[in-house]
């Protein structure tokens, strides 16, 4: 059992500010963090050796607020004169002016999870938001009643917390509406801190209230007793990576190591005067700390604190798996350790020889999905009960709209071992039987083994996208899409793929109810946003909704220009609908214009 710690002397200190540090964040190459100060600037340091690798400045006022973008390239820095600084990760060179986003002072800044946005918060009780591209204040605010402490994006993104001074605020970041509200604290709430999981929110107090208190995101109520032992304001918390540990600044002059599965504190570190700022290593094995003594202290977590090397090891391999295209996952001690994160996802669905994705038309679907439920099902037989082969089969009886048994397998897959195919699984089926919300916390749950990889996350979006169209949340389908369209980290052809499909299937919706010139809105649409598809393949990653989804992306370019063209001659625009078809013979490929030819024959008006 892991004993209590008294106060300890830290393993190093950094010293070069002349005022308090308000702010430090290790950045995720393991090598250097980043300091911010009161004295208007800020520190870029080298770990291993300590040293000052650059002194950042700029700012005109006091530095209160500091992040850095998951992938490490940006650092922004907020002052109490309401401006922003953005500068390099690797190199600390000033990429923007001071960025005027308000009169009031910046208390709190956060990246999203995909690093294109940054949210800011103020003690004039809004909460802003800026583009990582343009750098400008985009859309509206969100105004609170009263001063902004902290603002803190979840895992994947999907919300976002703003602990004020009377409320603790959940918000849906990209509609940024309002899904709950709670007194956190007695009075004042001045931190946040979610689980890497996302199912856990930690809120930290002020002088009246100097407890850590956790919260169910599925529910919004307090888990368990209140975490006792600062004696005054906890003004930062933080959840080391592997969701095992906490630690908590406080202005009682220490650093508190938490256990998270018991709330026990497991080690307590002394300043010499307040502590603001706190963090833990990259790897997990140092906290650094920074307050009033103008000084960061490195302090060491005990050896039996720390996570197991592989406390998410993965389940043995389904028969047939030995293959390159065998059944991939990753499990959260893999986050962000992967560049191929989103080929795991593409591959989620793969048995024995890929019987699934080597489904060539319609007319075998059937058969191949039976085959592959059928081998599946031998596994289990079998006495292998892993946990990618029971996500494997929920996406296959998902393809076959037996929603209840994909659920079923879902459940069991994420019992044997949570993943991130268990999730995406889990959350298809659930919008197959219409249990949107569900599908959602279980969506957000599977961003939490993206997190740190923004291709995944975005990837990761689309399949959530198109999970909720066929759920009939068609609105909020397409305007993820059209906002991950806009991403410049976002493969662009995947996305205009995904909407020309969708848009397709808006089209014949409206086309069956004889709204035949929205139906043409629709095509339209989808033609324009396929366009590339008529002289080229298929983006390979795009196979992914072929096995999820059992689109046809082969023909996705003529079938919208055949839809299209029909659409304008039942709304009587027969000259439209012969440009259309010239257009869509002149753009095309030789095959494709075949098809086309032998089409237009074919309708009958």
């Amino acid at each position: 059992m892991v004993q209590l710690i008294p106060n300890t002397t830290a393993v190093r200190v950094f010293e070069d500010h002349t005022d308090n540090i308000n702010a430090v964040a290790a950045l995720p190459d393991g090598r250097r963090m980043i300091t911010a100060s009161k004295d208007n600037t800020l520190c870029l340091w080298d770990l291993e050796s300590g040293e000052v690798l650059k002194k950042m400045e700029g700012h005109r006022g006091a530095l209160n607020a500091l992040a850095v973008s998951p992938d490490g390239k940006l650092i922004a820095s907020g002052d109490t004169r309401g401006e922003l600084i953005a500068s390099h990760g690797e190199t600390g060179e000033t990429l923007t002016r001071p960025i005027k986003v308000h009169s009031a002072t910046i208390l709190s800044i956060d990246f999203s999870p995909d690093g294109a946005a940054l949210a800011t918060g103020l003690d004039d009780g809004t909460t802003k938001f800026v583009s990582t591209r343009t750098w400008r204040v985009q859309g509206n605010p969100i105004k609170s009643s009263c001063l902004v402490r902290c603002v803190r994006y979840s895992p994947s993104g999907t919300l976002l917390g703003i602990a004020t001074r009377e409320k603790i605020e959940i918000y849906k970041s990209g509609k940024r509406q309002c899904v709950a509200k709670f007194k956190g604290h007695r009075k004042t709430n001045f931190s946040l801190a979610w689980t890497p999981d996302g199912t856990r929110l930690l809120t930290g107090g002020d002088h009246q209230d100097p407890t850590i208190r956790e919260w169910d995101i599925s529910t919004w109520k307090q888990v368990g007793e209140p975490w006792i032992g600062h004696a005054t304001v906890i003004k930062a918390i933080v959840v080391n990576s592997a969701g095992t540990l906490v630690a908590s600044a406080s202005y009682d002059n220490h650093v508190r190591l938490w256990r998270l599965s018991d709330q026990r504190t497991i080690a307590s570190f002394q300043h010499c005067a307040l502590v603001i700022s706190v963090t833990f290593s990259i790897d997990g094995s140092r906290i650094l700390s920074g307050g009033v003594d103008k000084k960061v202290s490195e302090w060491a977590v005990p050896e039996d604190a720390l996570p197991d090397d592989n406390p998410n090891g993965l389940a043995p391999k389904a028969p047939g798996s030995d293959s390159e295209d065998g059944p991939k996952d990753l499990a959260p001690k893999d986050q962000g350790s992967d560049s191929k994160t989103v080929v795991a996802i593409q591959t989620v669905v793969t048995v024995q020889t890929n019987v699934i994705t080597k489904t060539a038309r319609n007319t075998r679907v059937t058969e191949v999905l039976s085959t592959a439920e059928m081998v599946l099902t031998e596994t289990f037989d079998a006495g292998i009960n892993n946990y990618a082969s029971y996500a494997n089969r929920s996406f296959v009886m998902a393809r076959k709209s037996d929603w209840d048994c994909a659920l079923q397998d879902a459940i069991k897959s994420l019992t044997i071992h949570p993943s991130l195919a268990g999730y995406i699984a889990q959350g298809i089926a659930l919008c197959g039987k219409q249990l949107v919300e569900d599908a959602r916390a279980a969506f957000e749950l599977a961003f939490t083994f993206t997190v740190g990889n923004s291709d995944a996350t975005l990837f990761l979006f689309l399949i959530k996208a198109i999970a909720l169209f066929n759920a009939n949340e068609h609105s909020e389908a397409m305007l993820c899409v059209e906002q991950l369209a806009t991403d410049s980290n976002a493969d662009p052809l995947v996305c205009r793929v995904v909407e020309a499909s969708l848009r397709v299937q808006l089209g014949t919706i409206a086309f069956n109810g004889a709204h035949h010139n929205e139906a043409v809105e629709h095509f339209t649409a989808a033609v324009k946003a396929s366009t590339f598809l008529a002289k080229s393949a298929t983006p390979s990653a795009c196979k992914a909704f072929t096995v999820l989804f059992g689109w046809e992306l082969e023909s996705l370019w003529q079938t919208a220009n055949e839809k299209l063209c029909f659409a304008l001659l039942k709304a009587g625009r027969l000259g439209e609908a012969l440009e259309s078809y010239k257009y869509g013979m002149d753009a095309s490929d030789e095959a494709t214009r075949s098809g086309l030819r032998a089409w237009i024959f074919t309708i009958s008006l």
